[in-house]
């Protein structure tokens, strides 16, 4: 019996035959909008998580630029959980166990207001894979940041972020990116290096 294909050889015969479709440049000149190209941004700073479970990031944008970015994990000069195992299962904690205070990690959003002082975080848009809960609501709602855009919403939203949010004035919404259609972007790019009709 012939041995099935894994889900990652299907999508690189998919993106294949996308790609080969192409026959120039100029058949695919599409640009991410402002919104997509943040989220993707975030969706990347995921990537670099610490976190055995769960994987999220974010990024602060001030006048369509990116000026910080953040991913969940432990703080600089901490030993990750990667290396030295989740708090959590230690314990035999259930991971959908929130506030209890057993995480070495930060959030995303926590990690990204860090690097910007207060002053410079006032008015910004907050790009973020997960809606912020309310411990990061709060800090969200304290430095002033004016809009909170997500992606995926983790268990129940927590009512108090958006309360907050709400009496504040912060703007949220939700938009969910096309990764698919980023993937396919950027093997054109990457595929550019050997063909410009993407023969190769």
């Amino acid at each position: 019996m012939p041995r099935k294909p894994t889900a990652e050889e299907k999508l690189r015969e998919l993106i294949k035959s996308r790609l080969m479709s192409f026959k120039t440049n100029a058949d695919y000149q599409d640009r991410p909008s402002w919104d997509e190209g943040f989220m993707l941004a975030a969706y990347e700073s995921a990537t670099r998580a610490s976190c055995l479970h769960i994987k999220t990031g974010c990024v602060i944008v001030r006048d369509k630029r990116i000026i910080a970015a953040g991913y969940n994990g432990a703080p600089s000069g901490i030993e990750t959980c990667l290396t030295r195992g989740c708090r959590k299962d230690l314990l035999e904690i259930a991971q959908g166990t929130k506030g209890t205070g057993n995480c070495r990690g930060a959030h995303a959003e926590i990690n990204a207001m860090d690097q910007i002082a207060r002053k410079d975080l006032q008015g910004t848009v907050l790009y973020s894979v997960m809606f912020p809960c309310s411990h990061c609501a709060r800090s969200i709602v304290g430095n002033e940041i004016s809009e909170v855009v997500y992606s995926i919403i983790y268990k129940e939203p927590d009512s108090l972020t958006r309360d907050l949010f709400s009496e504040k004035g912060v703007k949220l919404r939700k938009y969910h990116p096309d990764i698919l259609k980023q993937f396919i972007r950027l093997m054109r790019v990457h595929n550019q290096r050997y063909s410009k009709d993407f023969s190769e």
